[in-house]
């Protein structure tokens, strides 16, 4: 690859992503505008799901839905409490032992572990980024 060819991909990169932020842009305006209108045309089904039946032959689309999606996360300050309350707080609770970080090197420090030791542990990770700088 000459320096000409490596211009032309940068130029490209340059291009291609902006183009990919564009498309992005609009596609989440256009999935606005679509929950928009299956928020008024639509109907919720027994999951809570809002839905309009469509007859689109030009995609195959058949359905479309505002899907309602549920998680469940522990709040653990408020569990605690319930837990107190209710006197099983010890029961449903686990210690998992911890490697100490500072602990490791403060070891190191007193030369309890050796620098071949905490490389051992500490491995290095490299990572590699594109990076176009227009300075």
């Amino acid at each position: 690859m000459d320096m000409q060819e490596l211009v032309h991909h940068v130029r490209e990169n340059v291009l291609l992503k902006e183009r990919i932020e564009e498309l992005t842009t609009l596609q989440n305006d256009v999935k606005k505008q679509l929950k928009q209108a299956i928020e008024e045309l639509g109907e919720t089904d027994d999951r809570g799901h809002v839905v309009v039946e469509i007859e689109d032959d030009v995609t195959g689309i058949r359905k479309v839905m505002h899907q309602r999606r549920v998680s469940k996360n522990l709040d653990i300050e408020l569990a605690e409490i319930v837990l107190k309350e209710k006197g099983i707080h010890e029961r449903c609770l686990t210690m998992v032992p911890v490697l100490n970080e500072d602990e490791i090197m403060a070891a190191y420090y007193e030369n309890l572990i050796t620098e071949a030791d905490i490389d051992k542990m500490f491995p290095s990770k490299i990572t590699w980024a594109l990076v176009l700088s227009k300075s």
